[in-house]
């Protein structure tokens, strides 16, 4: 019988062992944060905004028990010592601004959360020879926040405050199952209420728990590079200067602009599994970190924006300025078979961009171009599951969503 898995429950079974959070987290791939460098109408007063950033799920503690009798038990596992976490960052103040509001309100931030001592877990009704196991924590976050302003029409950071990091308690977790007499995995989830002195929470259905670490960039080779042409919507503005044209100022105006194929796939992270149980089961990986990225082009005509492309150039070879996949995207299942293990990594798939300029030359004519660094950019998301069998042999599978393999994506901006 198959039995289905989220990522979070997979490595609350497969890995001992939490992932110990960073005093300040590192800058991310991506800013997720609700509506930035998005058009703006000067309507949102300006404001501290949060993004999840990273995740990990902290164990606080394992509880066990086997029913050694020979009839079926009601058994409830107590939490017999208390924990606590608590939300910090790189702010000068005790906690970063905003944090009691729009913390709340944007990522489930909390000041602190943990268990109390006496909380309990049941009833779970146990057959002969079978045991019950509830892993419990805290999922804990990390965060990027901005000060967000309305400035030309684009909601962005205010240019002269801080971009603070940190990490923060969010909502508690618990994962139980069952092990049977014959050995298999019967999967429990919990409804865990906020915390209180005595509370109980209940078997429910599915929950999760996960792990991630780094993934390794993957090169395109250059000697089957491929121009990409833009499209027909690219278009130059007409009231710049065309080649050939007689020189009316010495301004470097935008020129031209191409893609080159194939791309390739920028690092990002991943999650790990071992299917230990007697049977078949499908797991559901979903990301723990943010990936994305930023074209990293430049520009010295004074018609665009520096670092920039023209408007819709980038769209115009299948690209975008910037796009982000964000924490605990679903990504697609991956069927292991008894002892199989995989490695999940994900990131963002980009592309290569030339960009040129012209400006008035020695002929007297916009002759004189200037070839740019090759740059790049975005142009979907990309995971990949590397599936190994207890007798060595490897396979491969794409478990990249739909919805995020190409553009346009919910997350790509133009600004």
């Amino acid at each position: 019988m198959r039995r289905f898995l989220t990522a979070a429950a997979a490595a609350a079974i497969a890995v001992t062992a939490s992932p110990v959070a960073q005093a300040i987290p590192a800058m991310p791939q991506g800013y997720p944060i609700a509506g930035l460098y998005e058009q703006c109408d000067g309507s949102q007063a300006p404001q501290w905004r949060f993004g999840e950033i990273g995740r990990r799920y902290l164990s606080d503690g394992t509880v066990q028990f086997a029913n050694t009798t020979d009839q079926a038990v009601d058994y409830t596992a107590t939490i017999e010592t208390g924990t606590n976490h608590e939300i910090s960052a790189n702010s000068k103040a005790s906690l970063p601004s905003g944090w009691n509001t729009t913390a709340k309100s944007d990522i489930g931030l909390k000041e602190s959360n943990g268990w109390l001592t006496n909380e309990t877990f049941g009833p779970i009704k146990l057959q002969p020879g079978e045991s019950f196991r509830v892993e419990y924590g805290v999922l804990e976050k990390d965060f990027i926040s901005m000060f967000t302003k309305c400035e030309n029409g684009i909601l962005s950071n205010e240019a002269s405050a801080d971009v603070i990091r940190g990490t923060g308690p969010a909502e508690r977790y618990a994962f139980a199952y069952i092990i049977r007499a014959d050995g298999t995995v019967s999967n429990l989830a919990m409804e865990i209420p906020s915390r209180s002195a005595g509370a109980n929470s209940k078997p429910s259905g599915d929950t999760y728990t996960e792990v991630s670490g780094p993934s390794l960039e993957k090169i395109a080779n250059p000697t089957v590079d491929t121009i990409i042409p833009p499209n027909a919507s690219f278009q130059r503005d007409p009231s710049w200067p065309k080649e050939g044209e007689k020189c009316r100022d010495r301004r470097w105006y935008p020129h031209s602009i191409e893609g080159v194929n194939p791309t390739y796939r920028k690092p990002g992270y991943s999650t790990d599994f071992l299917n230990w149980s007697e049977g078949e089961y499908t797991f559901t990986p979903r990301t723990e970190f943010v990936v994305g990225g930023r074209y990293d082009g430049f520009s010295s005509s004074y018609v665009v924006k520096p670092h920039h492309a023209p408007d819709g150039w980038l769209e115009s070879v299948g690209a975008i300025y910037r796009a982000y996949m964000p924490v605990n995207t679903e990504l697609k299942p991956v069927v292991l078979a008894k002892g199989e293990r995989v490695r999940v990594e994900y990131g963002t798939t980009m592309t290569r961009i030339n960009y040129t300029e012209m400006t008035c030359g020695k002929d007297g004519t916009y002759s004189l171009k200037h070839t740019f660094d090759q740059a790049s950019a975005p142009v979907g998301f990309w995971a990949e599951a590397t599936i190994t069998s207890p007798d060595g042999s490897v396979r491969k599978q794409d478990v990249t969503p739909d919805q995020w393999a190409q553009l346009p994506v919910p997350t790509q901006s133009a600004n």
